[in-house]
């Protein structure tokens, strides 16, 4: 499974925010560098595991349920989606991940 910093990085900050905790203040908390939270949350490093780690005791997330990666807006389409691609054949997988690809390419 290939993990994208940038979608671990926004998920971090809008739990973050959802905290209503500053970059400064969970940088203080898991005693990282500002800079270096600042580099997670945009998605140009990920973090180490025990960085992780501590970055979930902080923002009191269960790991388990971070990596669903689900953004809490649009959960019943999202929901709608996960199951019309439960049932998708092999061929039918690679046309949703070409077209998901193609939208996520041409966003700007």
């Amino acid at each position: 499974m290939k993990f994208d910093k940038e979608i671990i990085g926004k998920k971090i900050r809008q739990i973050r925010l959802e905290k209503d905790l500053s970059q400064e203040e969970l940088s203080e908390k898991i005693d990282i560098s500002p800079r270096h939270m600042c580099t997670i949350e945009n998605g140009k490093s990920f973090p180490s595991i025990e960085t992780f780690v501590k970055i979930a005791k902080a923002l009191d997330i269960d790991i388990n349920k971070f990596f669903n990666l689900t953004i809490k807006n649009d959960d019943n389409l999202r929901d709608e989606i996960c199951n019309m691609v439960q049932i998708s054949s092999v061929s039918e997988l690679h046309l949703i991940r070409d077209i998901i690809y193609a939208i996520h390419l041409n966003r700007t």
